[in-house]
């Protein structure tokens, strides 16, 4: 059941991470840093692997696929998703402030 919840995890701590960092950069004027940008590489790196896996999992599944498999691949997939659409805010400041 961990493998289920483990792709929103990494999707939680992205999204309070990009949202705490964007925060900071807004009040400091606007300073995007490297370092947001590399956490959000990782994290979706981390999503497209805990995809990949479910995905090999519902392969090698035997038939009939077991509830459980397709709720890991659903997961994953909405994970990815969400830190993709979590990176808006950082995308916003970088063209907010310029190169």
């Amino acid at each position: 059941m961990t493998l289920a919840v483990a792709p929103l995890l990494v999707w939680a701590a992205h999204f309070f991470f990009c949202y705490a960092w964007t925060a900071a950069a807004c009040q400091r004027g606007g300073d995007p840093a490297v370092a947001l940008v590399v956490a959000s590489v990782l994290a979706m790196v981390a999503a497209v692997a805990l995809l990949a896996r479910a995905v090999r999992l519902l392969w090698r599944a035997a038939r009939p696929v077991q509830l459980i498999v397709w709720v890991r691949v659903a997961t994953a997939a909405l994970a990815l998703a969400a830190i993709a659409w979590t990176c808006v805010p950082m995308l916003m400041l970088r063209m907010c402030t310029g190169p």
